[in-house]
């Protein structure tokens, strides 16, 4: 995850005392975000000092900033930052008079932040306020979020996907504007037919399956009734596609499965992109290009392997998410196993099956729109689940908001999920994005 740099702003007339002691104190507790890169800190007073300040977060690589009003200051400093920035994610950070060690310091931080407030909206900056102390922990996990988000856009600004043949089975939602994606959100996408991935595969050396092979083992149950050919030829895939991403720097890969890989090539990629997900390229299938950057937007949040899942039935205020044969080992529990493929007429080859752990989830789509994109989203308990139909992975969610909501705002029929909550995440990087968000 890359860091956010700080940028410290004042006014000459009010440094001193009370600035030195708050800057000392916001230091200090800037320190406990991993993501945010702590220089010694100067203030900057002009608009001068404002611009080197600014290219020097440039030039150090950060994937954002956070601008610390230390004091009253002239607006035209604070905007000389942000504009230098040149669109890098900003969050500008004033507070209130504060009581440190028994002394009561007014900086006019808070009159700053106010009067800057004003100019952020007018002028339509691609900026963010923030006003509050540094000792509340709401003020700090918000600023968390907004590092997170701004490494997770750079992620998306110079990340590349690796897409073999297009959306499956004529799912419409699966399809994408290109030039639309890489313009407002980010990331390229590589387009590649599914001849290549097989060549590929068949060309890998029988030693790399075999060493392809000794990794599923020790991650995973392989069941008896796994035919050994296919599961060398599964493993094949596997391998093929380790080789695209490393050649093409790929931080995310999508196959579609159906109908070549399942009907005609008779093996489809579920394990070998399963087994890669949790080699930390997010990875997916099915075509489906919005699905697999709302998993590389859940991925660059969390910093945690991501899965998806087909939003699959309702009952109550409870939704089954559940794919075909995906899920990467390392999110299901302890009976997670490889076998045959269940008796179906589209599918062949070998899947990954279990459940995953009943632990509490946010899942995610980025909607196309026309134009335009935003971001639905919602949290959940996922509930003990069984596989569903005895094989496919599954977990049943029970959504902290309204099931029939959700329905009214469905966009598709794929969610990306991740353990645990990512609600402030994802509004920061809506804001970081300038796309709005729909809440379950």
């Amino acid at each position: 995850m890359k860091k956010v740099g700080v940028i410290w702003i004042g006014h000459a007339d009010y440094l001193g005392g009370g600035v030195d002691t708050v800057v000392g104190e916001i230091q200090s507790a800037l320190s406990s975000i991993d993501s945010v890169g702590i220089d010694p800190p100067v203030v900057v007073t002009s608009d001068a000092q404002a611009v080197r300040a600014a290219r020097a977060v440039l030039q150090s690589d950060f994937c954002g900033a956070i601008l610390v009003l230390t004091s009253w200051v002239e607006c035209n400093v604070v905007m000389s930052a942000v504009k230098e920035l040149r669109g890098l994610p900003a969050i500008i950070w004033g507070f209130p008079s504060q009581n440190v060690r028994g002394q009561e310091i007014n900086t006019g931080s808070y009159v700053s932040a106010a009067m800057f407030s004003g100019v952020v909206k007018r002028a339509s900056l691609h900026a963010q306020m923030l006003i509050g102390s540094w000792e509340d922990a709401g003020v700090l996990a918000r600023l968390c979020a907004f590092t997170r988000a701004a490494s997770t856009a750079d992620l998306l600004f110079y990340g590349k996907i690796g897409l073999f043949g297009y959306t499956s089975m004529s799912i419409y939602p699966g399809t994408f504007d290109h030039v639309l994606l890489r313009s407002r959100i980010g990331p390229e996408v590589e387009h590649m037919d599914s001849y290549s991935l097989i060549s590929a595969a068949e060309a890998v050396p029988d030693e790399t399956v075999e060493e392809s092979i000794r990794l599923l083992t020790r991650t995973t149950q392989i069941q008896s009734n796994v035919q050994p050919e296919i599961l060398k030829k599964t493993m094949r895939l596997y391998a093929a596609l380790q080789s695209f991403v490393s050649e093409h720097h790929w931080a995310a890969v999508n196959v579609k499965c159906q109908y070549e890989f399942s009907k005609e090539y008779r093996v489809v990629p579920c394990v070998a992109l399963s087994l890669l997900a949790d080699s930390g390229v997010v990875a997916s299938c099915e075509g489906d290009m919005l699905n697999t950057v709302s998993m590389l937007i859940l991925g660059g949040l969390s910093g945690q392997t991501v899965t998806y899942g087909d939003s699959l039935t309702q009952f109550g205020n409870t939704v089954k998410f559940s794919p075909c044969g995906f899920m990467p080992p390392s999110m299901g529990c302890k009976t997670v196993r490889v076998q045959k493929f269940m008796a179906h007429p589209g599918f062949s080859g070998i899947q990954i099956s279990g459940v995953l752990r009943p632990e509490r989830v946010t899942y995610l789509r980025l909607v196309e729109d026309v134009g335009a994109y935003h971001l639905l989203y919602g949290t959940g308990a996922g509930k003990h689940t069984l596989p569903r139909d005895g094989c496919m992975p599954a977990l049943d969610v029970e959504l902290d908001g309204s099931v029939e909501t959700l329905c009214k705002e469905y966009a598709g029929q794929h969610f990306a999920l991740c353990y645990g909550d990512l609600s402030a995440e994802i509004e920061a990087l809506a804001a970081v994005l300038g796309i709005p968000t729909v809440q379950i």
